[in-house]
């Protein structure tokens, strides 16, 4: 039997097709199933709730880490647990199948929601730890961009493809479709092993190993840089949760689109030009420097939410409102290369994994934090109010950016060899 270490394009189909697995469920809870609960009346702090749920689990992904290092499984090192994840994710999915009227159950949804993105931020881990393992380091840069556009390819299938199914044949059709997909991406680790790895470093150490880490950890974190990037983490999502949980209503309840409407758009074209930005970011954040293109591409965000917000007469303008929507997502895509850029800047080597995902937990957190306060903001701000304080507190939040300096790290701590 072909093993993955050994065949280059057979582990990067199966890599892409686990991303492809993750994106399809975000795609669907993100952009479709909020819409069609926003279509039939869920408030705005109901929503905010089941989405605060939903993305509650990815600030605590790095505890995965340790686990998946830790616990071996028989039947490979990263294997068992990309295959018990990826059963709990279609187990998940297929489980709404059973509730009914989704709309008419929201705790329970909200807690299956929660569980799936569990199962979803474990199988990332065990995935991203799957590739560290077995790619060559001539094919890293190739296989991630390859594999988040796969995540995005997912997200559009889960947004505008199952929104398009649900409009034809109806949600538990769409559940039904979503849980057979996943278990045929299933097949993929369970038929094929990984083979002899090249890069993993020996599971286990023991506490000795867990301490040293932790010091490390803590040396890292002692620096203004990074200090100050751990406030950056924490608020530069907060206006994007708080209008991601607003969105789902405004569209469908107040200019009155329909459930296909909104996910054709945001998770049709939006998702494309969102790729498009991450693409061109990466490339623009290297040429004029990270901390510049976030700070550029947050305020242009946020200068374009107020203008949104201020600009009431323009919203029955079906053209302008595609138009902020799909600029929406470019902007948020650069604003997110660049903080990811910065943040592998200001990790230092020796803890590098660990201390950049513990911002990517922050960045998280952010946005749940977001999603928790769009409904108590809703109840106090009309629409535009919401789009004009959201887009000044993006505005605001590039003042944390000036006394992060990028070298510091290694300057003071050296490059941990």
């Amino acid at each position: 039997m072909p093993t993955l270490a050994d065949r280059r394009g057979l582990r990067l189909f199966v890599l892409c097709a686990l991303y492809f697995a993750q994106g399809v469920p975000w795609g669907f809870v993100a952009i479709t199933l909020v819409a069609w609960l926003g279509e039939r009346g869920m408030s705005t702090e109901e929503i905010g709730g089941l989405m605060a749920l939903a993305t509650l689990p990815w600030s605590f992904k790095w505890a995965f880490g340790p686990l998946i290092d830790a616990v071996p499984l028989p039947g490979g090192r990263r294997r068992p647990w990309i295959l018990l994840a990826q059963a709990a994710m279609a187990l998940t999915i297929g489980a709404m199948a059973a509730f009914g009227d989704l709309a008419a159950a929201p705790s329970a949804l909200a807690m299956v929601i929660f569980l799936h993105n569990c199962f979803n931020a474990m199988q990332d881990v065990a995935v991203d730890a799957l590739a560290v393992d077995l790619l060559d380091e001539d094919e890293r840069g190739r296989a991630n961009g390859m594999m988040y556009g796969s995540k995005y390819l997912g997200g559009a299938v889960g947004g505008a493809g199952l929104a398009q199914l649900i409009a034809g044949a109806g949600m538990r059709t769409a559940l039904f479709a979503q849980t057979a997909l996943l278990c045929a991406i299933f097949l993929l680790p369970l038929l094929f092993r990984e083979g002899a790895t090249r890069n993993a470093s020996p599971a286990g150490g023991g506490v000795a190993r867990a301490r040293a880490l932790l010091g490390d950890l803590l040396r890292a974190f002692s620096l203004r840089s990074t200090v100050v990037g751990a406030g950056l983490a924490l608020g530069v999502q907060l206006a994007a949760g708080v209008l991601s949980t607003v969105a789902a209503v405004f569209y469908t309840q107040h200019l009155g689109w329909t459930m296909e409407d909104y996910a054709s758009v945001t998770g049709g074209w939006a998702i494309g030009f969102g790729l498009l930005g991450s693409v061109g970011g990466g490339w623009i954040a290297d040429r004029i420097g990270h901390r510049r293109m976030i700070a550029i591409a947050s305020v242009l965000l946020g200068t374009l939410w107020i203008g949104f917000g201020s600009a009431e007469s323009l919203w029955s303008n079906r053209s302008v409102v595609v138009g902020v929507l799909l600029a929406e997502s470019m902007l948020q895509a650069l604003v997110s290369v660049g903080l990811f850029a910065l943040f592998m800047d200001i990790a230092w080597p020796r803890v590098a994994a660990t201390q950049f995902t513990a911002y990517m937990a922050m960045l998280n957190l952010s946005t749940t934090i977001g999603h928790r306060l769009a409904g108590p903001l809703d109840a106090w701000l009309d629409f535009g109010g919401l789009y004009v304080v959201a887009g000044a507190v993006q505005v605001a939040v590039i003042v944390l950016l000036w006394p992060i300096d990028p070298h510091q790290t290694r300057a003071v701590l050296g490059d941990g060899d």
